[in-house]
């Protein structure tokens, strides 16, 4: 008998115990079987939640620790800049070993902050993630804000998924972050005409209510490219766009990424963003 007839034969051995020793359990000895696997699951699955969770805490502890460290570095006199300038990079480069993993485990934007000065020294990851407002500055106002809301048109109070920004029919629809169209969904309910681009990170974005669309499916496409224009498609009461951020698969509140690109890069300028209109633009 060589190794994989063996091998066949102890596997049948043990099913045959197994059913037979199911197969012997009375209804109740069976029930409390299932609960203790079913108690058994529900162990592993909160454990791992509770693991990913205690591991994001302790990366984020890590990456304030690099981000304090790189900003006194950039406040350092420069008197032996030859040493300050090779812990800058020492640290720029502790930092980028570990961000693309971060960027992917962090579930909303509040956690951005233990990047900011980091950011600073590379802005150009901002072009990788949702960070300014998919419209032109002046175009538009906020109509209906993220979380709950008496519906439009049912007049029933519901969760809303995403931010509203009115604005004139026609005008210009933007990508908030460089990525790869989805998918383009033409519908007369719902979002009606509406695009998802996914991007880096795990995160996607959804442009809703469209009147024209000017990309494809499987297009790769740049921030601030021209995807669409605003229109009143789908169950619309009026012209706006309606935008969401998705990340890990989980809707967030889009709000905080609008002037997250402009702020930054006005730190880089050392000049302060100026507010115009009724709405931060980061474009």
């Amino acid at each position: 008998m060589n190794f994989f007839d063996s091998a066949n034969l102890w596997g049948k051995k043990l099913r045959l115990v197994g059913h037979s020793y199911v197969g012997g359990l009375g209804r109740k000895e069976l029930a409390h079987l299932l609960l203790l696997i079913l108690l058994g699951l529900f162990y592993v699955v909160g454990n791992s939640f509770g693991f990913s969770e205690r591991k994001l805490e302790e990366t984020t502890v890590i990456m304030e620790s690099y981000a304090e460290r790189l900003q006194t570095n950039l406040e350092m006199n420069l008197s032996d800049s030859t040493i300050v300038y090779k812990e800058r990079e020492q640290l720029l480069k502790a930092i980028e070993e570990r961000i693309a993993k971060y960027l992917y485990q962090i579930p909303d934007y509040s956690y951005i902050t233990a990047l900011q000065t980091y950011l600073k020294s590379r802005p150009e990851l901002l072009h990788q993630l949702p960070s300014c407002v998919p419209l032109e500055k002046g175009d538009y106002s906020l109509s209906s804000g993220f979380g709950l809301r008496v519906h439009p048109i049912s007049k029933k109070p519901t969760a809303h998924f995403g931010i509203d920004l009115a604005a004139p029919s026609g005008k210009p629809v933007y990508a908030s972050a460089a990525g790869t169209v989805a998918d383009v969904i033409r519908s007369e309910n719902g979002y009606g005409t509406h695009i998802i681009i996914r991007h880096r990170f795990g995160f996607k974005t959804l442009y809703g209510h469209l009147d024209k669309v000017l990309v494809v499916k499987g297009q790769t496409i740049e921030q601030h490219e021209s995807i669409a224009t605003v229109g009143s498609s789908g169950s619309s009461t009026g012209y706006h766009l309606h935008y969401e951020i998705w990340k890990n698969e989980k809707k967030i509140n889009p709000r905080p990424s609008f002037n997250l690109k402009k702020t930054i890069y006005a730190e880089v300028m050392n000049t302060k963003p100026s507010n115009h209109g009724k709405e931060e633009q980061g474009k």
